[in-house]
């Protein structure tokens, strides 16, 4: 059994921005490819959680690990864009540094990414049920976030078809990782 290997990291700065550029999950056994997904993106899903009124971290790490295949897909890692935001205009999703591969939004690090997710939901009046929800709590249920999410959209029109793919990414997340 091969140990558990970091995501390799390195500092980039674009326009004056510093940030951490995430290269590709090395690992192939499916705990320590959780695992070191859950190392190189959970204090960024904590600053998104902070962000966003407390929008549960396992949420984030969840949506981001299976958005993204925890950090094995080239196309997120190409963009920096962990949970497939679309890019629609420069200035949505909030934060963005361009159209991307894939038509999606791109950024250059995982921070910019993070900030970007969390206002991607706050700046968004779709989502205003998760932030009227979010802003009612000091406790906010994973399952209740996650249904909001669905349902506002963010996986496409089959909202129970992306709940049900999000809350297998968080049994996975939960399963696999000691967050």
């Amino acid at each position: 059994m091969m140990a558990l290997i970091p995501i390799p990291t390195e500092p980039v700065k674009v326009d004056g921005v510093r940030d951490t550029y995430v290269d590709l999950n090395p690992n192939t056994d499916p705990n320590d490819k959780v695992q070191a997904f859950v190392d190189a993106f959970k204090r960024v899903a904590e600053d998104a959680s902070d962000e966003c009124y407390g929008l549960p971290v396992e949420v984030i790490l969840a949506m981001w690990g299976g958005e993204s295949g925890w950090g094995a897909s080239k196309t997120q890692r190409n963009n920096q864009n962990w949970s497939n935001m679309k890019y629609v205009s420069s200035s949505n999703p909030p934060g963005n540094y361009g159209k991307g591969e894939g038509g999606w939004a791109a950024y250059i690090g995982r921070s910019t990414h993070a900030n970007s997710f969390a206002r991607f939901f706050k700046e968004n009046s779709r989502y205003s049920a998760l932030i009227n929800y979010l802003k009612s709590t000091n406790n906010p249920s994973s399952e209740k976030c996650i249904r909001y999410i669905a349902d506002a959209g963010y996986g496409g029109s089959d909202h129970d078809q992306y709940y049900d793919e999000v809350m297998g990414y968080l049994e996975t997340l939960r399963r696999r990782s000691n967050l």
